[in-house]
């Protein structure tokens, strides 16, 4: 609970090797910050916790860097407690980089987007439409570049973003199999997220891949792959001809230093003529409107539904990280502060 005067924070103290615990961060009671001009204070009310902030975090090169002795970077739902601006009046619901802390000073204010809580509760619009929603239509959309008919493989496919991709894909008109960590997880995809079938990688083993071949008679056109490694070296085999692998995540990898070796897929790119595409959602902000769109008309239609698991208190921020990676979440995971 947020103390009269005070903003508790959580602020990175150092880079992370593998996976961040909390031993990189620092928590902090500071003075509640000033509005800035131009900009508006918001009080934190959910705050998102994503496997990117893994690499926002390491000291290798990333697309995203959080330095050392900042706020630790995260998208939040917040109330606007004081506006500088003509856009945002107090008790506005807001959607944005709000990071790790209970209250937020952001300018210019148009870097935050309103959020109607009529339309839907404030960890939907962390899951469904906000990065996880965003990155499963991105990836699956415009890079998967689905067809009815056509067999779509997810890794983590109860995870945050694979829940979203396997509905998008029944809701087109594709056969969705998903992989998933442990019988809750895997009885979720097919029950809850839209999957025809899914299969518990940790318990096939080295049967993974005949497995999968055996849950898609037909091959696989789209995989999009949230975990790199070994898993997905049980996929490619069953890739059929100009499939398109999707690159969203590499959470099997505990670390890229130095570059683990594997297999060699040169060859599959060139028989199969395979497309392999990687990318990073916030490349393709243009998109944002248009992926909003469908998905909250998926929705409204009732064809979309997220799971959220809510830490309560910043206390729990620094552990989150390590706790997601560790499969333990039952939701995309926030934290109240």
């Amino acid at each position: 609970m947020t103390q009269p005067g005070i903003n508790r924070t959580v602020r990175v103290r150092q880079r992370a090797a593998g996976i961040p615990g909390p031993e990189i961060f620092e928590l902090a009671d500071e003075p509640v910050p000033l509005c800035p001009p131009g900009g508006v204070l918001v009080r934190v009310l959910l705050a998102s916790v994503d496997p990117g902030m893994r690499g926002w975090l390491s000291a290798e090169a990333n697309y995203l860097t959080v330095a050392n002795g900042f706020v630790m970077r995260a998208h939040g739902i917040g109330e606007v407690i004081e506006s500088d601006c003509a856009q945002w009046q107090a008790g506005d619901t807001a959607f944005g980089w709000l990071g790790w802390q209970q209250i937020a000073a952001v300018a210019p204010a148009d870097l935050l987007w309103p959020v109607d809580l009529g339309q839907a509760p404030p960890a939907l619009w962390l899951s469904l439409f906000g990065l996880n929603g965003l990155t499963a239509w991105l990836g699956f959309e415009h890079f998967g570049r689905p067809q009815a008919g056509e067999t779509v493989l997810v890794s983590t496919a109860a995870g945050a973003v694979g829940s979203v991709v396997g509905q998008l894909a029944a809701a087109a008109g594709l056969r969705a199999v998903g992989l998933a960590g442990g019988p809750e997880k895997v009885a979720r995809a097919s029950a809850e997220f839209g999957y025809h079938t899914a299969i518990d990688y940790r318990a096939a083993g080295p049967e993974l891949r005949a497995q999968i071949a055996a849950a898609c008679p037909d091959g696989i056109d789209i995989f999009f792959d949230n975990t790199a490694g070994a898993i997905a070296d049980a996929v490619f085999p069953a890739l059929n001809v100009a499939a398109r692998v999707v690159q969203c995540g590499t959470a099997s990898v505990e670390s890229w230093l130095p570059v683990p070796v594997g297999p060699r897929r040169e060859r599959d790119m060139l028989v199969k003529r395979l497309s392999w595409q990687g990318f990073v959602a916030f490349d393709h902000e243009d998109l944002f409107p248009q992926a909003q769109a469908r998905l909250q008309s998926l929705y409204a239609a009732g064809q979309l539904a997220a799971r959220d698991e809510i830490l309560e208190g910043l206390d729990k921020a620094p552990g989150a990280i390590r706790y997601l990676y560790g499969g333990k979440n039952n939701g995309r995971l926030c934290i109240r502060p």
